[in-house]
């Protein structure tokens, strides 16, 4: 019985250890996804979907072929990840801890969506404009996932001591909220006008592949993206500033500025490039990473290190 305790105990330690490796995974998934863009290895397989040309497999002779189907099948692995996550995080969480379950149904539905929104683009024939949508849901998943895995990091601590330690943390999350809601509207901007080809028209490159063709409009969503890229800065200077004042998530916070900074140069090297492919991708993995660490910082300053409990006067309240 004493065994089975300690086991128990350990597992509930060790029980954010899945949910990470699921999240780097799902960055994974969105850098290969980089590269099928990036190769334009994206109608490779046609518009037939699971299969490539009709064919289970793939021509190993047509490297677009191999990158589109290696794709697939990453991402359908990871489906099946991510629901063993979602089982085994709601099978470990503590008991009143809802924020977990909800997390792992929510993981779920935007796995669902993103399934759809893929399946739908490769149908469609990857219309300009639609892989937008892909980006976004996809964002959106990558961050569900490291919520997931920020709350299951969390340690029952059955006492006040808990409440004040969470609620160190707790100061931060509202500005890291802000920036992190201006730079995912940035992100989706950004995504917006790669997609749509409003890009290419700034750049004056001649392409049919366009849902923009006017130059003005085209211009306008650049200064759009170039001004909310200059507020993201200011705001993740402010973030640091904040983390470094409270004492609170500095490390993260500078990370998370260091990448801003990064995200910015690599953008204004694709831009000065007229769109170079290499530099295309290095600035979407970039961009995927910022998510990451964008998304880990809030969840941590939300949740806090601490899950806890406490009975006071037979009353048990938990938070």
């Amino acid at each position: 019985m004493l065994i089975r305790e300690k086991a128990n105990k350990l597992r509930r330690v060790n029980r954010h250890r899945f949910a990470v490796i699921t999240a780097v995974l799902t960055v994974l998934a969105l850098v290969i996804g980089n590269l099928v863009v990036a190769t334009g290895s994206g109608d490779a397989c046609g518009t037939d979907w699971p299969t490539c040309k009709g064919s289970l497999l793939p021509d190993f002779l047509d490297y677009k072929q191999v990158i589109e189907y290696s794709h697939r099948l990453f991402t359908g692995s990871l489906g099946f990840v991510i629901l063993i996550n979602a089982v085994l995080a709601w099978k470990r969480k503590y008991t009143g801890e809802t924020s977990i379950g909800v997390l792992a149904l929510l993981t779920m539905a935007l796995l669902l969506t993103q399934s759809m929104v893929g399946a739908f683009n490769v149908i469609l024939g990857t219309p300009p404009g639609f892989t937008t949508l892909d980006v976004v849901v996809s964002m959106f998943l990558l961050t569900s996932t490291v919520f997931l895995a920020v709350a299951l990091q969390r340690v029952e601590v059955k006492s006040h001591e808990g409440r004040k330690i969470n609620h160190s943390y707790k100061k931060l999350f509202s500005p890291a909220l802000w920036v992190f809601i201006i730079y995912f509207l940035e992100v989706t901007v950004g995504a917006f006008l790669k997609h749509s080809g409003a890009s290419k028209i700034v750049n004056n490159m001649v392409t049919d592949d366009l849902l923009i063709s006017s130059n003005l409009l085209s211009k306008v969503i650049y200064n759009i993206h170039g001004i909310s890229n200059t507020l993201i800065v200011i705001g993740a200077l402010y973030l640091l500033f904040m983390s470094i004042r409270k004492s609170v998530l500095v490390p993260a916070s500078a990370m998370f500025f260091l990448l801003i900074v990064v995200n910015g140069v690599t953008g204004f090297i694709t831009q000065l490039s007229s769109l170079n492919q290499v530099a295309s991708s290095i600035h979407m993995i970039v961009v995927v990473i910022t998510v990451f660490q964008g998304a880990y910082l809030v969840s941590k300053a939300y949740f806090g290190p601490c899950f806890f409990t406490w009975t006071v006067k037979g009353e048990e309240d938990v938070s």
